[in-house]
């Protein structure tokens, strides 16, 4: 029929507008006031070339500079599923169905958020969006009643003067859009709610269902088109608009489209300078899409998105080594991770994550810790007892067993975590030809120490390993499923290392120097600009970065930083000041 071709059609200019960066002049571009004005959108490239292909960062405080581009560029963001999944639930309701079978996220310096802005949507990602929207919509619109929890109100007929087509697709459509959406823009789609309720067998709901498909898979709601305008008094740089500020910030502390009272703040200039964002953004930051967007972003940091090719979920333990490792025990491992890093980002210092002696367990996940069953199961609250080896982030069994083999664990993995997701070191892969299974076998009574001391002479090894393995050997006391031990392969476990000069003599006492570590916050403050920048950093962004590592060093406060951040010039304006 003539509107599914329509419909799929959007979603083939989506997967172009991926490619190209330009949606053309339909958007209908705001001003600075939120106003539409008339015009050419602009093209910021999404392409490779743009955002995605920077630097990677090589120290704690900034990038390296390699990012032939001295200046970020305006860009439109791809929806990650999980933005998808939360603004479906938000503009159709929260038991919306959403097809499990979606394109996974690509991840770009380790982030989903970045490999948005840089890669286009599949052929086949397309018909699965398709597929997810429609029945998404049937759902919502399966009954007027239905409709009414959707709609602002339903429409009796196409000519309704009480609740009219253009009232109702022009509310749903400006969150859906993240805009007011243009009288064309209304008009084209209660043209299609209209044709379709003409057609044999329609009806005006049967339209509105159409309609807002197509609003769904326009390529203005599956891509966050966030391009900025020029502001005279700002020398000509680029600055979003308020409702380009909406969407960024939705994005960000709620993975979803805006609400209302956001969109609202827009319209009325709220959002135009740093203290009217920072106001927007300390509302939302208490609510429980911001603690869950936090978490998203951390499971990229730590390399456990559940929603990745390999989650912990899916991890394999040779049940011959590890009997323990059970189809809940990673699902237990990963609800701990995330109620650990909650409680570090809104309750206090978040450094003391990587050395704290609170846990968070199960009666499954406490025999794992060593510590005592309750009568009643169920996540509860526990302090290490004094003197326990195992403490903090690199102690919890979710980086543990995440950075573990399947029949032993891995220094090496283990360290590397430590050196490019904590301390924002560059650690580059191993050499094509350098056999990396050297620990599978152990010779009897030998350590696992010893091994890659020797493996470690070998100068094509020795630079990346002297980064990696000393840091990981750290760890050892711990099997690959986070188990405490004191002895691997008939051998005593020797802990002991040091961390750039400070010394350790196991988990915890490293975990107490990674949380001293001279770049363990900066880097931090890195990982999160980069996060809410959706792209990797720039030379022009080291300014930015040590004002924000300044700041954050006043107490270490992860809510705070976000705050930080997004009311800075930097975030607020898509080329930053240089002077």
């Amino acid at each position: 029929m003539p509107h599914q071709r329509i419909f799929h059609l959007g979603l083939v200019l989506a997967a172009v507008a991926g490619c190209t960066g330009s949606i053309g002049d339909s958007n209908g571009r705001q001003g600075s006031n939120g106003a539409p004005t008339s015009g050419p959108t602009g093209s910021g490239s999404t392409g490779s070339g743009s955002t995605g292909s920077g630097s990677t960062g090589t120290g704690a405080g900034g990038s390296s500079g390699t990012n032939p581009l001295s200046q970020p560029t305006a860009s439109m963001h791809k929806l990650t599923v999980v933005e998808f999944t939360n603004s479906l639930h938000d503009l159709l309701g929260s038991n919306a169905p959403v097809a499990s079978q979606l394109e996974p996220d690509q991840q770009v310096n380790g982030f989903r958020s970045i490999s948005g802005a840089v890669v286009a949507v599949s052929p086949t990602g397309v018909a699965q969006f398709e597929a997810a929207i429609n029945a998404a919509t049937q759902f919502a619109f399966s009954s007027a009643t239905q409709a009414a929890m959707v709609l602002s109100c339903v429409p009796t007929s196409a000519t309704d003067a009480k609740c009219s087509l253009s009232q109702v697709l022009g509310t749903f459509g400006r969150r859906a859009f993240r805009r007011p959406l243009t009288t064309a823009d209304v008009d084209r789609f209660a043209s299609v709610a209209t044709d379709i309720a003409k057609e044999p067998g329609g009806s005006i709901l049967v339209g509105l269902k159409y309609a807002v498909s197509a609003i769904l898979q326009s390529p203005e709601f599956l891509y966050r088109v966030e391009l900025g305008v020029p502001s005279p008094a700002d020398g000509g740089r680029n600055k979003y608009t308020d409702f380009e500020m909406a969407s960024r910030l939705a994005s960000l502390l709620g993975g979803s489209v805006p609400d209302e009272a956001l969109l609202n703040a827009a319209a009325g200039g709220k959002l135009a300078t740093a203290d009217g964002v920072r106001a927007q953004a300390t509302t939302m930051i208490s609510s429980q899409k911001a603690h869950q967007a936090f978490i998203d972003f951390a499971n990229d940091l730590y390399g456990l998105d559940p929603s990745s090719d390999m989650p912990l979920s899916t991890t394999f333990k040779d049940p011959k080594f590890y009997a323990n490792w059970t189809t809940t025990l990673p699902v237990a491992m990963q609800q701990e991770l995330s109620m650990r890093i909650d409680d570090a980002a809104f309750n206090g210092d978040y450094l003391s994550l990587y050395d704290s002696p609170v846990a968070f367990v199960n009666n499954e996940l406490a025999q794992i810790y060593g510590l005592p069953q309750a009568g009643v199961d169920g996540f509860r609250r526990l302090t290490l007892p004094a003197g326990s080896p195992r403490l903090g982030l690199l102690g919890s069994g979710a980086i543990l067993a995440g950075n573990g083999l399947p029949q032993r664990t891995s220094p090496t993995l283990r360290g590397r975590f430590v050196s490019q997701q904590l301390l924002c070191k560059t650690v580059p892969p191993p050499p094509g030809n350098v056999d990396t299974t050297v620990l599978n076998t152990l010779p009897p009574g030998s350590s696992v120490k010893a091994v890659l001391a020797e493996h470690r002479k070998n100068p094509a090894c020795a630079s990346c390993h002297q980064m990696m393995d000393p840091v990981g050997l750290g760890l050892e006391n711990f099997d690959s499923v986070g188990t405490y031990r004191t002895t691997e392969n008939n051998a005593p476990i020797d802990a002991t290392g040091d961390l750039d000069g400070a010394a350790f003599k196991d988990e915890a006492s490293l975990s107490t120097a990674l949380r001293n570590h001279p770049d363990a916050a900066a880097c931090f403050v890195t990982k999160l600009y980069e996060q809410a920048q959706g792209r990797t950093p720039l030379g022009v962004d080291d300014p930015v970065l040590a004002s924000l590592s300044k700041q954050f060093d006043q107490g270490h406060r992860a809510d705070q930083l976000l705050l930080d951040i997004v009311s800075s010039d930097a975030y607020r304006f898509v080329e930053i000041a240089t002077k």
